[in-house]
């Protein structure tokens, strides 16, 4: 199976025309006032508007409730949401407010952060974040923060984690995140199997927020091959 290509962390208009050219299956814009690559909801709206395929956007959110992701969602017009926060009972009543509120169907993407080894409460966080998310994002976690670590998971760790989550509903799809670059992807590429999604940021970048073409590239041709 070849993984489907997300590249998030765009911040400008030039970036995004030039990677929708290359066909990748999505592409994130980060709402995190923490992020390097944060930009503000309307500067999001404005680049969703110079897509063709405006189901290709996903707005990266690290709420803290659902009532403010379901705003945020809203406001954007753009209703594949990554949640870098909110429990497993928060999402649920996401869910249950965007069809009260609204109706347009959430594609929900969970972000977990993972470390080394995974314990008993990260496989009860991994079963429960399941059962109400369409797709589960593994980053590196550091200092309790997922996202923008810049660090890899080690591929091991990643795979027992993909397996628990096709385990628990082999619905839920997987992405990869985590400083992936070519040079790694090269190296754990027999293993990319296991992940329905990679997610492109830092290791794609020459400054956080500008995006590297080439190297989007040659990623692209790495996972075709």
């Amino acid at each position: 199976m070849t993984p489907k290509i997300k590249v998030c962390g765009i911040t400008n208009r030039d970036d995004l025309k030039k990677i929708e050219k290359l066909n990748v299956n999505h592409v994130g814009f980060i709402n995190i006032e923490r992020s390097s690559r944060n930009i503000s909801l309307d500067e999001i709206t404005y680049l969703k508007k110079s897509l063709s395929d405006k189901n290709l956007a996903t707005l990266v959110l690290e709420p803290n409730n659902a009532y403010e992701a379901l705003l945020k969602a809203n406001r954007s017009e753009i209703f594949n949401i990554q949640l870098h926060s909110l429990t497993c009972f928060d999402i649920r009543y996401l869910i249950w407010l965007n069809q009260y509120h609204n109706g347009q169907r959430l594609n929900i993407t969970k972000a977990i952060g993972l470390k080394d080894k995974i314990d008993t409460e990260k496989k009860k966080e991994i079963r429960n974040h399941c059962l109400y998310s369409d797709n589960i994002i593994f980053d590196y976690v550091k200092d309790g923060l997922t996202g923008g670590t810049n660090t890899y998971i080690p591929i091991e760790t990643a795979i027992k984690a993909s397996r628990l989550v096709k385990q628990y509903d082999p619905r839920t799809e997987v992405t990869l995140a985590g400083g992936l670059n070519l040079n790694y992807l090269e190296e754990i590429k027999n293993k990319l199997h296991y992940f329905d999604r990679i997610d492109l940021n830092s290791g794609v970048e020459e400054k956080p927020g500008k995006k590297n073409i080439k190297k989007i590239k040659e990623i692209i041709k790495l996972i075709e091959e």
